[in-house]
């Protein structure tokens, strides 16, 4: 039977794009495939589909091609990147498709976003960026972690999970490239998501005629971050019948909310403790083999069902099936090539299908999305556990050996290490070398990185390696920065974290080459120079804080700048003061701080590198050059203090130490002023909680969380000196380990610190009327009459006295107005007609009178832009250097490609 020809507009690489062609086919239709590249499809060679080379980025190119067949009954595409345009070429032939506009909403996800939330649709907190400094900006107000991902993507590709500032900046240059290598486009436009703590799910949903049918909902299973690697699905979710139509009202209502009326939708969702939130909305069918689970599970194929559609035959739901299915897929964890893969066990009748997604022979590369899976497995049964089961045991059997390189042995680890010989027993390894993390130690790589990339450099212009073996190594250690360093997530480190990456790079450009990355330098000039790029970035990072705190703190200062409220002493009430008074003396203190900030990070100006082991070397290097690739200023002048000396890491914990001193006591400032007794200041409840057992209770425990800080950050400076203090004066594990150590803990901290009071000063009120109660029987102004009677030619001593024994002869019983009366009586008009009046006289000295208030006000404005485009500065510096760094890496890479 021949049904006319049905044409797909390129096609996934795996999994379901093949399968989709050869279902059309089995069904009677001439399967077309256009595309422009057709190498990039290895099925192609199984004559699943006539191929036809054309420019399918060109609308009129596609519907060209489209016009020349005969009987064309439909039009389709399974890849994300032309869904779009295939719906568009299907809309100008008068085929059935979905409106191409909504397709482009839901393929442009920061539109995609914004109409969803436009719609009340509940989706994760979700900011544009196009350059660091956007980056940057987010996540100054932003709670780590977050998602970074490009705006238009698919199969988790350039998706990372980041825990810092600078893994989301890492995460931001790495996802713009993410695509080009697929589909030969950049990604200028990135978003930087809330991530949201839950269980993942899907909803497959498919829409006929304005009608959503969800076909089921699925449960995820994901790969270790950062990544987002899908290593399983399980139908249906293990979930209540009624949960099951609550998420599956959910998913289709975000479809709806984004116009698609027809064809598949794949819903990604979570479930958070405040309920489901969307992930994304994808206009296609789902991908990770889910189609072809389906199709075993519900007993007919979910392939046929979207053929059909598309080709103009309606749509008949599946009937509901008592089975269950899961899928699971088997993942690299190296690159290079892959010599050897397949199943060590035949299938039993539970496991349906199973295949492998490479072939022996290809080159293997980590790149932490779709395309690390090697093999899946699908699992059927009468229950969900044996499924998943089941497909787990035919995944376990999946044998893999990636080829080491020429000369080395199978362990990677240790290849080409000189130290290999040294084997730490297994009971101090649990200790000192847990498995790396990358979300613990992803940080320190990237630093070792950026130093291996100058260093090379260096070395290559100077002569003293080869220019070739430098751009091999480059090249590899790129390749590892792009893939985040997993293929060392997990690995043991028995002679520390630099080692470990050491054999990495061995691994994959050999022994011969890598040799060379260690010449003229030692472990000690290295890890001297990651801890400075470690402390400017925390120290620049807490400047960061610390001024958007202070723009909080200014605005606040000038809203309350009319405002009187008590000035204490001792906790008691001293004067008419200000509460625009306090938020800038805060203001101040913490300008010192953050000057502080910014003059050790100009004294940061020597790189340790080229120091070595504490004696230099004989090899005629340019440690200066090195220094300005890293933003340094200098190479070390004296080899033995660049390994040996930590003064500038105490010099920062100090600081912080300071700046979380003071946070506290304005935290405890605060804390009085809630309470009843004082009601100053009142706490939203979104920034309190409420107790277990008092119902009428209102906690503002956010600040003794700052309170608490105070006691790591300050630990954190007593725990370095203690470690440093008796070390000899060369490099030394106390020093460079323990004494260094503390610095990550005190910077969370701090942070925490930090933006929680920002919030705290950003979104308090104040109580106008409580603030002036205590004030009104007038015996806060008795200073100021006492001062105006010394002008009048009174002794101050005596005016003082005098005022004094009034003061004590007003009775507590009689009402304020009658003590201000009295007072009144007795002072004439020595004492101020009003509270305003009598803050405002306080205008010398700095104190909180209108006038002095404006002047600090303008002087607090002056400071903090110099602040800011200090801290500007400071970064741009360090940006400029990685530029330039990077040009340079690129240029050897470029020049000797071909080699």
């Amino acid at each position: 039977m021949n049904r006319g020809s049905f044409l797909f507009v390129e096609s996934n690489t795996t999994g379901t794009g093949e399968l989709l062609m050869k279902r059309a086919r089995l069904l009677g239709f001439e399967t077309y495939l256009v595309t422009r590249n057709p190498a990039r499809y290895p099925f192609l060679k199984d004559s699943v589909a006539q191929v036809i080379e054309a420019e399918t980025r060109s609308p009129n190119e596609l519907l060209r091609v489209a016009a020349k067949l005969t009987g064309l009954a439909g039009i389709y595409s399974s890849s994300d990147y032309f869904v779009e345009a295939a719906s568009s070429v299907a809309m100008e032939m008068g085929l059935p498709a979905a409106n191409s506009e909504a397709i482009a909403t839901c393929r442009n996800k920061w539109k995609q976003a914004a109409e969803l939330q436009r719609q009340s649709i509940t989706i994760p907190e979700t900011r544009l960026a196009t350059s660091v400094r956007d980056v940057e900006n987010i996540l100054a107000q932003a709670t780590l972690p977050v998602v970074v991902k490009p705006v238009s993507g698919s199969g988790s590709s350039g998706v990372r999970l980041c825990e810092s500032v600078t893994a989301a900046i890492e995460a931001f240059e790495s996802a713009r490239g993410a695509l080009i290598d697929q589909i030969g486009l950049p990604s200028p436009d990135i978003l930087v998501q809330q991530y949201v703590e839950g269980k993942e799910y899907s909803a497959e949903i498919i829409a006929c005629d304005g009608t959503l049918h969800c076909l089921g909902i699925l449960a995820k299973h994901k790969g270790p971050a950062p990544f987002f690697v899908e290593v399983g699905h399980d139908f249906p979710a293990p979930l209540s019948e009624p949960s099951l139509k609550e998420l599956a009202s959910f998913a289709a209502g975000a479809v709806s909310a984004l116009g698609l009326e027809f064809g598949p939708a794949h819903v990604e969702f979570v479930i958070s403790e405040s309920g489901p939130v969307i992930i994304e909305v994808n206009p296609r069918l789902a991908g990770g083999m889910i189609p072809v689970m389906l199709s075993h599970v519900l007993g007919t194929s979910t392939l046929d069902m979207v053929i059909r559609l598309y080709a103009g035959e309606g749509f008949a739901p599946p009937r509901a099936s008592a089975r269950a299915g899961a899928i699971r897929f088997r993942l690299a964890h190296t690159s290079g090539k892959l010599k050897r893969l397949g199943f060590s066990r035949n299938p039993d009748p539970t496991v349906p299908e199973m295949g492998l997604l490479k072939s022996e022979g290809v080159e293997v590369r980590i790149n932490g999305d779709f395309r690390d899976r090697v093999a899946y497995a699908v699992g059927v049964a009468d229950e969900l556990d044996l499924a998943a089961a089941a497909a787990e045991r035919m995944i376990e059997s999946v044998v893999i050996d990636v080829e080491a390189a020429a000369g080395e042995s199978g362990n990677n680890q240790d290849a080409g290490l000189s130290e290999g010989r040294w084997t730490l027993h297994p009971e101090a390894m649990k200790l000192l070398a847990p498995p790396i993390e990358i979300s613990r130690d992803g940080r320190v790589l990237q630093y070792q990185a950026a130093i291996d990339e100058a260093h090379l450099v260096m070395l290559a212009e100077q002569g003293l390696v080869s220019q070739v073996a430098a751009a091999d190594l480059l090249k590899h250690i790129l390749d590892l920065q792009d893939e985040g360093f997993h293929s060392l997530e997990g690995r043991v480190a028995p002679r520390g974290l630099y080692l470990a990456y050491e054999a990495e790079l061995a691994a994959r450009v050999g022994p011969g080459k890598a040799g060379w990355l260690h010449l003229a330098r030692s472990r000690n000039d290295l890890n001297a120079t990651i801890s400075l790029l470690t402390l400017r970035e925390a120290a620049c990072s807490i400047s960061q804080e610390i001024g958007i705190l202070q723009d909080s703190l200014l605005q606040r200062a000038e809203e309350a700048s009319k405002l009187v409220a008590p000035l204490y002493s001792q906790y008691q009430i001293a004067l008419p003061g200000a509460p625009g008074h306090y938020l800038l003396g805060v203001f101040f203190a913490l300008g010192r701080e953050r000057q502080r900030l910014h003059c050790l990070l100009e004294d940061i100006t020597n790189c340790p590198m080229g120091a070595g082991a504490g004696g230099g070397t004989s090899i005629p290097i340019d440690p200066l050059h090195t220094a300005s690739l890293l933003g340094f200023e200098l190479p070390p002048f004296n080899s033995l203090d660049a390994v040996a000396s930590r003064d500038h890491h105490l010099q920062g914990l100090s600081i912080f130490s300071g700046v979380s001193i003071l946070l506290s006591r304005v935290a405890q400032d605060l804390q009085v002023w809630t309470t009843r007794e004082f009601a100053l200041v009142d706490i939203p409840h979104n920034l309190a909680g409420g107790s277990s057992m008092l119902p009428q209770k209102k906690n503002p425990f956010l600040l003794e969380h700052i309170k608490g800080s105070a006691s790591t950050v300050i630990g954190g400076y007593v725990s370095a000196a203690t470690a440093t203090c008796k070390a000899p004066f060369s490099n030394s594990i106390e020093t460079s380990n323990y004494g260094c150590s503390p610095l990550r803990l005190s910077e969370e901290a701090l942070k925490r610190a930090i933006i929680l009071t920002s919030l705290i000063v950003k979104f308090m009120s104040f109580n106008v009327q409580s603030m002036r109660e205590n004030l009104e029987d007038g015996t806060a102004m008795t200073t100021v009459a006492a001062e105006r009677m010394a002008s009048r030619g009174v002794p101050f001593r005596k005016a003082h006295t005098q005022i004094g024994e009034i003061s004590r002869r007003l009775s507590l019983n009689s009402s304020v107005a009658e003590r201000r009366s009295e007072l009144a009586s007795h002072l004439a008009d020595a004492l101020p007609a009003s509270l305003e009046e009598c803050r405002d006289a306080l205008r010398f000295g700095g104190g909180p009178g209108k006038g002095s208030t404006d002047s600090q006000v303008s002087v607090a404005k002056a400071l903090f832009r110099d602040m800011q485009l200090k801290c500007g500065d400071i970064r741009e510096r360090w940006a400029r250097a990685e530029m330039h760094r990077k040009q340079k890496v690129k240029e050897l890479i470029d020049k000797y490609r071909s080699t």
